[in-house]
């Protein structure tokens, strides 16, 4: 099963570990979204407990999606438990009949593994580059000590796209005029009637009525599929790793390696029959989504870049659509985002850089880029006591406290 996850993810990993800039456009559109109606009229129910007590279950009662039932069961369980129980969490264990993997199943289990967090230096700049998920579940905070010594120790926080320089407002009209269909008149003309029968059946049951999104590229239903996915697990874009660390930077700190409309145009640029290739190879794989996002989500708390690369290489299979979209998404996107921080080493500056972690795994990511030209990272490891201490030796491949 694990292995067969591994072959099937990225789409449906897409929220979490690539293009950030969508989160909050996409957030708007899920809020009117949930509240439409479905023609597949059934019932879902998701399932909360609070860390305290884990032996009462919080049920969201009969709900029209999976989205829907989360987001109730985590609200009943917050209305009941916020007074009683000041310490621990609401955390869903159950969607429908599906078993949902705690956030405590999720972290690493040993004292010493790599984090996705490497140190970059040059003779005027040092510079922290760590790998992101840009959703996350309360139970998964608070991070490792050494992301947020890192974080304190750069004064200006890098991301891929720094949207809160940008209105909701603007991220909204810029997605929409990217993602809204310019040859066909309604998605349903671009799919055979078996594929888009699937697509409907998968929407409705998240909460992605496709009524809504007649008018939409065929990657802005994937993504949105993504997004309320794993909203629908109980992993919250407010809990992102862009969001943990943004909140403790004034504006002028924050810098971005890409724009908004470079990001957008990666995803709605692509051709329609790659975009519905994704489309449906999403669709065909979202059984498995429990099981994909925490495969996923284990390998960026272990540091396993090894399965991080296969999550991310393995899932396009034979298709060439799929292999040259994942190319153009992360590869392409590597190389420029490597030479923005090679010119931050250049800089008196201190940098804490923060990346989709799918960008610091595999052949072509960003810290191979780096190491061709010249740049030699260092691996952060979670028994560094204190990186202020660590000695910078500018060519080992770790950093730890152990021998």
């Amino acid at each position: 099963m694990f292995e067969t996850a591994l072959r099937r993810t990225k789409p449906k990993a897409f929220a979490l570990i690539s293009i950030k800039a969508l989160v909050p456009a996409l957030a708007l559109l899920s809020t009117n979204l949930l509240l439409c109606g479905s023609a597949f009229a059934e019932s879902h129910e998701s399932i909360a407990i609070h860390t305290a007590q884990p032996s009462i279950e919080y049920t969201s009662g009969p709900q029209p999606n999976r989205t829907a039932a989360a987001l109730a069961a985590n609200d009943k369980c917050k209305t009941a438990t916020t007074e009683v129980h000041p310490q621990g969490y609401c955390e869903l264990v159950r969607m429908d009949n599906v078993p949902i993997t705690q956030a405590s199943e999720l972290k690493a289990n040993t004292q010493r593994h790599p984090l996705f967090l490497w140190r970059f230096t040059s003779n005027t700049s040092t510079l922290y580059l760590a790998g992101s998920l840009h959703l996350l579940k309360q139970g998964l905070y608070p991070l490792p000590l050494q992301y947020e010594q890192a974080f304190k120790l750069s004064n200006k926080l890098v991301l891929e796209v720094n949207t809160d320089q940008i209105s909701p407002g603007e991220i909204y009209a810029k997605t929409q005029a990217a993602a809204r269909l310019t040859k066909q008149r309604y998605l349903r003309e671009s799919l055979s009637a078996l594929d888009y029968s699937r697509l409907a059946r998968t929407a409705a049951l998240y909460g992605v009525p496709l009524q809504a999104l007649q008018s939409y590229k065929p990657a802005m239903v994937y993504t949105q599929l993504s997004l309320m996915g794993f909203i629908a697990l109980g992993y919250d874009p407010e809990l992102g790793v862009e969001e943990h660390f943004s909140k403790s930077k004034t504006p002028e700190d924050i810098l971005q390696l890409e724009s908004l409309d470079l990001q957008l145009g990666f995803l709605f640029a692509q051709s329609m029959e790659t975009q519905i290739a994704v489309l449906m190879d999403t669709v065909k794989q979202f059984d498995e989504i429990e099981t994909v996002a925490s495969s996923l989500v284990q390998a960026w708390a272990k540091g396993d870049d090894t399965t991080m690369a296969k999550i991310v290489a393995e899932q396009n299979g034979s298709s060439k659509l799929l292999r040259d979209f994942s190319e153009q998404l992360l590869d392409q996107r590597n190389v420029g985002m490597s030479k923005k921080i090679a010119d931050y080493l250049n800089t008196n500056e201190n940098y804490f850089v923060l990346v989709g972690a799918a960008h610091l795994a595999g052949p072509n990511s960003i810290i191979k880029v780096l190491e061709k030209n010249g740049f030699h990272g260092e691996r952060i490891y979670s028994d560094l006591p204190n990186l202020r201490d660590a000695p910078i030796t500018h060519s080992t491949t770790e950093v730890s406290h152990t021998p």
